[in-house]
């Protein structure tokens, strides 16, 4: 079946989603990274849409989803209750959930807590629930840098080189034909009609909230990872900064039943090719 488009306003908020597959087969939602957008699933969603109704939706403030007034919509607490909202509004009694870095963070908080009832199966894409480790203090520091003062250029060509730069050496490898349908997918013009990444550049001030959020008294990331009653698989970008090895091992040590897929990449894969996509795939049957 051909993607389609969908729109669905929960509490409030326009979230933008697109669908793979029948609804009547049992759904997967898939959530992106920080400045990154739903489409970025579509390898995997075409190759998942013959058994499963994927669903891999615009977080708010990125791709075609409203950029609410409110920045509090940009936390990951917001966040984690739109999604259940998703899954309440769409009728969704169980689901299987595959999240890359902060969608992976995200499904982490949700099997543990909201939506425990739910998830049966999780897949975590190179995102650990230590809510802070040096590497990963340092790797949001530099990502930070960049997040809230998004380029401006007067071509797609300027940005997809621009990308390039940036992930080149930390996404998993993209053939030409995917780095320019990945630019895209990721892109937006401006007022003035330049070119910029698609996301609200506000996002950055519910990064800086979560940080703090590390620092409080709220649960535990570990405890909730070892309570998942979920199946898990972590998939590893063996040279990433945001799930560096010893946090992965300790992940696994952890929860010696999860699954793993390792690849050769930084932060993150993209679960693009049939080495990383064909384990997620057996993993979820």
């Amino acid at each position: 079946m051909a993607r389609t488009d969908r729109f669905l306003t929960v509490d409030g908020v326009e979230l933008h989603y697109t669908a793979w597959g029948d609804p009547d087969d049992p759904p997967i939602v898939c959530v992106h990274g920080l400045t990154r957008v739903g489409r970025d699933f579509d390898a995997l969603a075409v190759e998942l849409e013959e058994e499963y109704y994927v669903l891999c939706p615009d977080m708010p403030g990125r791709g075609w989803s409203e950029w609410p007034a409110d920045t509090t919509a940009y936390t990951n607490e917001r966040m984690a209750e739109l999604l259940v909202g998703f899954c309440d509004e769409l009728g969704f009694e169980e689901l299987r959930w595959i999240g890359t870095s902060m969608g992976g963070g995200l499904g982490i908080a949700l099997a543990g807590g909201a939506l425990a009832d739910r998830i049966t199966h999780l897949v975590v894409n190179d995102v650990s629930p230590d809510p802070a480790n040096d590497a990963k203090e340092s790797a949001l520091e530099r990502i930070g840098e960049y997040v809230g003062d998004p380029p401006v250029v007067d071509t797609v060509t300027e940005l997809e080189a621009y990308y390039r730069e940036i992930y080149g050496g930390r996404f998993s490898a993209m053939t030409d034909e995917e780095w320019t349908a990945f630019t895209l997918r990721s892109a937006r013009r401006t007022d003035d009609g330049g070119i910029t990444r698609a996301y609200d550049p506000r996002i950055l001030e519910g990064l800086e909230a979560g940080v703090d959020d590390d620092n409080d008294d709220g649960p535990d990331g570990w405890e909730i990872w070892e309570a998942i009653d979920a199946e898990l698989m972590v998939v590893h970008g063996v040279d990433s900064e945001i799930l560096p090895t010893p946090v992965y091992e300790e992940m696994l040590e952890r929860r010696p039943d999860a699954e793993t897929v390792e690849v050769d990449s930084g932060h993150a894969p993209m679960l693009n090719t049939a080495d990383q996509i064909e384990p997620v795939r057996q993993f979820l049957e």
